[in-house]
């Protein structure tokens, strides 16, 4: 807005003007495949079951455990151990499952617990097609295996589609665009809290307000400015780890600024920052590959079909997915995350051979992070 004043009034602003367009872009040096940099956290899990029900991977259980949910007339959850392939069946949906249409399972907010899975599910009238206003119901999921179970059953009339939850105590905060409510497990509701704020929770207490650029305790209601340099924009912040988009010219290969909250520890990455993600763990910072925008994106998806992970702590970088559509199977599909975890979530895709490859980010630990 201030360059555009200054034309306008004739004043001479030669210094903003944009660089010439070099003849090729900065080389940029290629990822190396996430298997080669982090061998370690690298597992694999089958796109099918023997019974050829699709599987789709939710989060790790424990060291070799992953729990998965598998399609079919009532769905089912199971236990996988991904060292020697044995399976376990958790829990299979209620009777009132057996319809066509009238619920979905939100698996990115599952939570874990020591002897539970918490799942959310959404509830429509038979028949409805999705249209009418869902019931929204938290299950429990026993790690030891059994029937499921309707925890707590949330008052969101009017609210819309719930984004995530937490339970703490016996509370059960839950949010979305239009803001933050919550309600003990007894059924008396509590109220909203921060009304009109659009927040976005990234870790329990800690929420990021992007338009005024704050870090909000939502317990303490505490509130700490996120502090950047003039050339980052659409910053996006953790408790303590920020990752913003370097302005750049269009020609010009997309960076990424990783930085502390104050602005301190600031890092440059070769990569786009996905808008609306913060360091993972405030540790783990997913972007674009070190391409020219004109390169263009595979996939729908925010992360699309190819990916970068870098880690902070190490400061290295490796590639989610395939460098080169022409290369992926046919059955490749869009890089996805799983549930929001404690520890993080998994990252997987389809990688040929019926299989997902599944990257467990828990098992990146070396160097460990000290700030």
């Amino acid at each position: 807005m201030a360059l555009a004043l200054l034309v306008g009034a004739g004043t001479a602003c030669t210094s903003h003007q944009p660089p010439e367009r070099p003849e090729r872009l900065p080389e940029v040096p290629a990822l190396a495949p996430v298997g080669d940099v982090w061998p370690g956290a690298l597992l694999t899990v089958p796109h099918k079951l023997k019974d050829g029900r699709t599987v789709r991977p939710v989060a790790m259980l424990s060291a070799d455990e992953i729990f998965v949910m598998a399609g079919g007339r009532r769905t089912a959850f199971l236990s996988l151990d991904v060292r020697t392939g044995r399976r376990r069946v958790l829990a299979t949906t209620p009777k009132w499952a057996s319809c066509d249409g009238c619920f979905d399972i939100h698996l990115s907010p599952t939570t874990i617990n020591a002897t539970h899975i918490i799942l959310l599910i959404n509830r429509y009238e038979p028949n409805s097609q999705y249209e009418r206003e869902p019931r929204t119901e938290l299950w429990t999921v026993p790690r030891s295996g059994g029937p499921m179970k309707m925890m707590a059953r949330l008052p969101t009339t009017g609210q819309g589609l719930v984004d995530d939850f937490e339970i703490i105590g016996d509370l059960v905060f839950w949010w979305n665009s239009k803001g933050i409510w919550s309600v003990s497990l007894t059924g008396d509701e509590t109220g909203q809290i921060f009304p009109n704020r659009d927040l976005d929770i990234t870790s329990w207490p800690w929420a990021y307000d992007g338009r005024r650029q704050t870090v909000v305790n939502l317990v303490t209601r505490q509130e700490k400015k996120a502090r950047h340099g003039d050339d980052v924009e659409f910053l996006d912040c953790g408790p303590v780890w920020c990752a913003g988009q370097v302005t750049s010219y269009p020609h010009e290969v997309r960076k990424t600024v990783i930085q502390r909250v104050d602005g301190s520890g600031r890092t440059t990455v070769p990569g786009q920052h996905l808008s609306l993600v913060p360091p993972i763990r405030d540790r783990f910072v997913l972007l674009r590959p070190p391409t020219a925008p004109s390169d263009g994106v595979w996939g729908g998806s925010q992360l699309g079909t190819s990916a970068q992970l870098y880690d902070r702590c190490s400061r290295r970088a490796a590639l989610l997915g395939f460098p080169d559509r022409a290369k992926a199977p046919e059955d490749w599909n869009e890089i996805s995350l799983g549930a929001t975890t404690t520890d993080g979530p998994i990252v997987f895709w389809k990688s040929g051979g019926g299989r997902y490859t599944v990257v467990d980010l828990s098992r990146i630990t070396d160097p460990p992070c000290t700030d």
